[in-house]
Protein backbone atom coordinates (compact mmCIF):
# COMPACT_ATOMS: atom_id res chain seq x y z
CA UNK A 1 0.00 0.00 0.00
CA UNK A 2 1.23 3.81 -0.51
CA UNK A 3 -0.20 6.38 1.31
CA UNK A 4 0.32 9.95 0.53
CA UNK A 5 0.75 13.34 2.92
CA UNK A 6 0.81 17.09 1.80
CA UNK A 7 3.11 18.49 4.78
CA UNK A 8 3.78 22.47 5.52
CA UNK A 9 7.34 23.30 5.86
CA UNK A 10 8.89 26.33 7.22
CA UNK A 11 12.97 26.92 6.99
CA UNK A 12 15.96 28.94 7.52
CA UNK A 13 17.91 27.99 4.09
CA UNK A 14 21.06 29.93 5.20
CA UNK A 15 22.57 26.14 5.79
CA UNK A 16 20.73 24.30 3.05
CA UNK A 17 22.02 24.11 -0.78
CA UNK A 18 18.32 24.85 -1.83
CA UNK A 19 15.35 22.58 -1.71
CA UNK A 20 15.94 20.35 -4.15
CA UNK A 21 17.97 17.23 -3.03
CA UNK A 22 22.03 17.19 -4.15
CA UNK A 23 23.81 14.08 -4.07
CA UNK A 24 27.14 15.98 -2.64
CA UNK A 25 25.22 18.55 -0.81
CA UNK A 26 22.65 19.31 2.16
CA UNK A 27 19.35 19.86 0.85
CA UNK A 28 16.03 21.16 2.44
CA UNK A 29 14.41 17.77 0.24
CA UNK A 30 17.24 15.32 0.80
CA UNK A 31 17.31 16.40 4.93
CA UNK A 32 13.45 15.47 4.75
CA UNK A 33 13.65 12.67 2.93
CA UNK A 34 16.31 11.19 5.22
CA UNK A 35 14.26 11.93 8.49
CA UNK A 36 10.98 9.82 6.41
CA UNK A 37 13.71 6.93 6.48
CA UNK A 38 14.21 6.74 9.74
CA UNK A 39 10.33 7.33 10.56
CA UNK A 40 9.28 4.93 7.94
CA UNK A 41 12.05 2.22 7.43
CA UNK A 42 9.64 -0.46 5.82
CA UNK A 43 8.65 1.53 3.01
CA UNK A 44 10.92 0.73 0.13
CA UNK A 45 10.40 3.48 -2.06
CA UNK A 46 9.77 7.05 -0.59
CA UNK A 47 8.74 10.07 -2.64
CA UNK A 48 8.82 13.54 -1.96
CA UNK A 49 8.32 16.63 -4.33
CA UNK A 50 8.11 20.51 -3.45
CA UNK A 51 6.00 23.11 -4.46
CA UNK A 52 8.59 25.31 -4.91
CA UNK A 53 12.59 24.64 -5.07
CA UNK A 54 14.03 27.19 -3.40
CA UNK A 55 17.92 28.24 -3.77
CA UNK A 56 20.25 28.37 -2.10
CA UNK A 57 20.35 30.63 1.14
CA UNK A 58 16.42 30.79 0.37
CA UNK A 59 14.20 30.42 3.12
CA UNK A 60 10.23 29.20 3.25
CA UNK A 61 7.15 29.64 5.67
CA UNK A 62 4.72 28.30 3.01
CA UNK A 63 6.41 25.67 0.70
CA UNK A 64 3.94 22.77 0.51
CA UNK A 65 6.02 19.14 0.29
CA UNK A 66 3.78 15.87 -1.23
CA UNK A 67 5.19 12.58 0.76
CA UNK A 68 4.65 9.02 -0.49
CA UNK A 69 4.96 6.40 1.97
CA UNK A 70 4.49 2.77 2.17
CA UNK A 71 3.66 2.85 6.04
CA UNK A 72 0.60 4.26 7.47
CA UNK A 73 0.39 7.39 9.99
CA UNK A 74 -2.31 9.69 11.17
CA UNK A 75 -1.00 13.07 10.27
CA UNK A 76 -0.23 14.05 13.38
CA UNK A 77 1.52 11.47 14.37
CA UNK A 78 3.88 11.79 11.24
CA UNK A 79 4.28 15.63 12.16
CA UNK A 80 5.25 14.83 15.50
CA UNK A 81 7.70 12.60 14.03
CA UNK A 82 8.88 14.60 11.42
CA UNK A 83 9.41 17.45 14.27
CA UNK A 84 10.88 15.07 16.80
CA UNK A 85 13.75 14.28 13.69
CA UNK A 86 14.20 17.03 11.55
CA UNK A 87 16.84 19.83 12.96
CA UNK A 88 15.48 23.05 14.73
CA UNK A 89 15.76 24.79 11.21
CA UNK A 90 13.28 23.37 9.29
CA UNK A 91 9.78 22.76 10.72
CA UNK A 92 6.63 20.65 9.38
CA UNK A 93 3.98 22.96 10.71
CA UNK A 94 0.41 21.43 9.28
CA UNK A 95 0.13 17.54 7.98
CA UNK A 96 -2.97 16.64 6.18
CA UNK A 97 -3.61 13.05 4.00
CA UNK A 98 -3.87 13.57 0.07
CA UNK A 99 -4.38 11.58 -2.91
CA UNK A 100 -1.67 10.39 -5.42
CA UNK A 101 -2.00 12.38 -8.37
CA UNK A 102 -2.14 15.47 -6.00
CA UNK A 103 0.21 17.97 -8.25
CA UNK A 104 1.82 20.19 -5.46
CA UNK A 105 3.42 21.98 -8.24
CA UNK A 106 0.33 22.49 -10.39
CA UNK A 107 -2.09 22.81 -8.69
CA UNK A 108 0.43 26.21 -7.07
CA UNK A 109 -1.93 29.00 -8.53
CA UNK A 110 -0.22 32.38 -6.64
CA UNK A 111 2.64 32.25 -4.85
CA UNK A 112 4.11 35.82 -2.61
CA UNK A 113 8.05 35.94 -1.98
CA UNK A 114 9.49 38.91 0.00
CA UNK A 115 13.09 40.02 -0.57
CA UNK A 116 14.02 41.63 2.91
CA UNK A 117 16.76 44.72 2.07
CA UNK A 118 17.78 47.64 4.03
CA UNK A 119 19.53 50.62 3.04
CA UNK A 120 22.22 51.26 6.25
CA UNK A 121 25.86 53.03 5.46
CA UNK A 122 27.23 51.20 7.83
CA UNK A 123 28.42 47.32 7.30
CA UNK A 124 26.16 44.85 7.79
CA UNK A 125 25.99 41.31 7.34
CA UNK A 126 23.29 38.67 7.64
CA UNK A 127 21.95 35.68 6.36
CA UNK A 128 18.17 36.80 6.73
CA UNK A 129 18.08 40.19 5.30
CA UNK A 130 20.74 42.09 2.10
CA UNK A 131 22.09 44.91 3.62
CA UNK A 132 23.01 47.84 1.17
CA UNK A 133 24.95 50.66 2.08
CA UNK A 134 25.24 52.76 -0.40
CA UNK A 135 22.52 55.38 -0.44
CA UNK A 136 19.16 54.12 -2.59
CA UNK A 137 17.01 56.18 -4.24
CA UNK A 138 14.19 53.60 -3.12
CA UNK A 139 11.10 56.52 -4.30
CA UNK A 140 12.72 55.66 -8.05
CA UNK A 141 13.04 52.07 -6.93
CA UNK A 142 8.70 51.64 -5.44
CA UNK A 143 8.14 53.37 -9.63
CA UNK A 144 10.56 50.57 -11.19
CA UNK A 145 8.69 47.76 -9.60
CA UNK A 146 4.72 48.48 -10.88
CA UNK A 147 6.85 48.25 -14.53
CA UNK A 148 6.83 44.20 -13.81
CA UNK A 149 3.03 43.93 -12.91
CA UNK A 150 1.14 42.04 -15.48
CA UNK A 151 2.24 39.05 -18.03
CA UNK A 152 5.74 39.36 -19.70
CA UNK A 153 8.16 37.23 -21.23
CA UNK A 154 10.80 37.25 -18.30
CA UNK A 155 13.35 35.50 -20.38
CA UNK A 156 16.13 38.71 -19.48
CA UNK A 157 14.97 37.81 -16.09
CA UNK A 158 16.03 34.43 -15.44
CA UNK A 159 19.20 32.50 -14.56
CA UNK A 160 20.19 29.57 -17.69
CA UNK A 161 16.85 28.19 -18.19
CA UNK A 162 16.04 25.92 -21.27
CA UNK A 163 15.87 27.23 -24.55
CA UNK A 164 12.55 25.99 -25.18
CA UNK A 165 10.64 26.41 -21.51
CA UNK A 166 8.01 28.87 -21.21
CA UNK A 167 9.45 32.29 -19.71
CA UNK A 168 5.96 33.66 -19.70
CA UNK A 169 4.61 34.60 -16.38
CA UNK A 170 2.23 37.12 -14.79
CA UNK A 171 3.17 39.09 -11.69
CA UNK A 172 0.00 40.33 -9.62
CA UNK A 173 1.52 42.80 -7.93
CA UNK A 174 4.89 44.27 -7.36
CA UNK A 175 5.70 46.62 -4.35
CA UNK A 176 8.99 47.81 -2.31
CA UNK A 177 7.54 48.25 1.31
CA UNK A 178 8.97 50.81 3.64
CA UNK A 179 8.75 49.66 7.23
CA UNK A 180 7.92 46.35 6.20
CA UNK A 181 6.18 43.89 9.17
CA UNK A 182 5.65 40.65 7.64
CA UNK A 183 8.67 39.22 8.21
CA UNK A 184 9.33 40.24 11.80
CA UNK A 185 12.45 37.79 13.19
CA UNK A 186 16.03 38.11 12.87
CA UNK A 187 16.59 41.79 13.03
CA UNK A 188 14.52 42.22 9.61
CA UNK A 189 11.54 44.39 11.59
CA UNK A 190 10.92 48.01 9.81
CA UNK A 191 13.24 47.22 6.74
CA UNK A 192 12.60 46.89 3.41
CA UNK A 193 11.07 44.82 1.31
CA UNK A 194 10.27 43.38 -1.96
CA UNK A 195 7.02 41.81 -1.85
CA UNK A 196 6.15 40.03 -5.33
CA UNK A 197 2.76 37.73 -6.21
CA UNK A 198 2.67 35.71 -9.14
CA UNK A 199 1.50 32.85 -10.98
CA UNK A 200 5.14 31.40 -10.57
CA UNK A 201 8.74 32.70 -11.05
CA UNK A 202 11.46 30.95 -12.89
CA UNK A 203 14.70 30.31 -12.09
CA UNK A 204 16.26 33.13 -9.92
CA UNK A 205 13.57 35.39 -11.45
CA UNK A 206 13.01 37.02 -7.77
CA UNK A 207 16.64 37.65 -7.17
CA UNK A 208 17.05 39.22 -10.64
CA UNK A 209 14.37 41.39 -10.55
CA UNK A 210 15.33 42.71 -7.22
CA UNK A 211 19.17 43.26 -8.46
CA UNK A 212 17.27 45.27 -10.85
CA UNK A 213 15.56 47.38 -8.55
CA UNK A 214 18.42 47.86 -6.42
CA UNK A 215 20.35 48.96 -9.72
CA UNK A 216 17.80 51.40 -10.19
CA UNK A 217 18.02 52.42 -7.03
CA UNK A 218 21.68 53.80 -7.68
CA UNK A 219 20.88 55.16 -10.76
CA UNK A 220 22.72 52.39 -12.79
CA UNK A 221 19.27 51.15 -15.07
CA UNK A 222 16.17 52.73 -15.83
CA UNK A 223 12.47 52.28 -15.86
CA UNK A 224 12.88 52.30 -19.91
CA UNK A 225 15.72 49.88 -19.59
CA UNK A 226 13.46 47.14 -17.80
CA UNK A 227 10.54 48.09 -20.28
CA UNK A 228 13.00 46.99 -22.96
CA UNK A 229 14.18 44.16 -21.75
CA UNK A 230 10.36 42.83 -21.03
CA UNK A 231 9.79 43.51 -24.37
CA UNK A 232 12.31 41.24 -26.10
CA UNK A 233 14.12 38.14 -25.81
CA UNK A 234 17.36 39.04 -26.97
CA UNK A 235 19.85 39.04 -24.07
CA UNK A 236 19.52 42.74 -22.06
CA UNK A 237 21.29 42.53 -18.74
CA UNK A 238 18.94 45.38 -16.46
CA UNK A 239 20.20 43.74 -12.66
CA UNK A 240 22.46 41.61 -11.05
CA UNK A 241 21.19 38.13 -8.98
CA UNK A 242 20.82 39.47 -5.15
CA UNK A 243 21.91 37.84 -2.58
CA UNK A 244 20.02 34.31 -1.58
CA UNK A 245 19.78 35.29 2.38
CA UNK A 246 16.97 38.45 1.50
CA UNK A 247 14.62 35.71 0.08
CA UNK A 248 11.43 34.20 1.53
CA UNK A 249 8.50 32.64 -0.02
CA UNK A 250 5.75 33.86 2.43
CA UNK A 251 2.48 31.89 0.90
CA UNK A 252 0.69 29.89 -1.82
CA UNK A 253 -2.20 29.61 -2.61
CA UNK A 254 -3.99 26.52 -4.38
CA UNK A 255 -6.45 25.81 -6.65
CA UNK A 256 -7.20 22.85 -4.71
CA UNK A 257 -6.70 23.06 -0.61
CA UNK A 258 -3.65 20.56 0.43
CA UNK A 259 -5.30 20.31 3.73
CA UNK A 260 -8.64 19.57 2.95
CA UNK A 261 -7.91 15.84 3.89
CA UNK A 262 -9.52 12.75 1.97
CA UNK A 263 -13.14 11.49 2.42
CA UNK A 264 -13.46 8.06 3.57
CA UNK A 265 -15.40 6.06 1.33
CA UNK A 266 -18.37 5.69 4.11
CA UNK A 267 -18.55 9.24 3.98
CA UNK A 268 -18.45 9.61 0.60
CA UNK A 269 -21.38 7.52 0.30
CA UNK A 270 -23.61 8.78 2.81
CA UNK A 271 -22.94 11.96 0.85
CA UNK A 272 -24.43 11.04 -2.78
CA UNK A 273 -27.25 9.39 -0.53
Amino acid sequence: MKYFYNVELFYDGQNYFGWQRQKDFKSIQGTVEAALEIISPTSQKIRTMGSSRTDTGVHSRANICFIQLQEDFTPSDLLEKLNSILPEDIRAKRCERTYSHYKVIYFAERKQYIYVFKNNNTPESSHYFHNIEEQLNIEKMKEAAKIFEGKHDFTNFCYKASKNSEKVREIFSCDIIEDQKIITENDCLNSYALVIEGSGFLKQMVRIIMGTLINVGFGKTTIEDIQESLSTTEFRKTGFIAPGAGLYLNRIDFIRDPFKGLKSKKKKNEATN
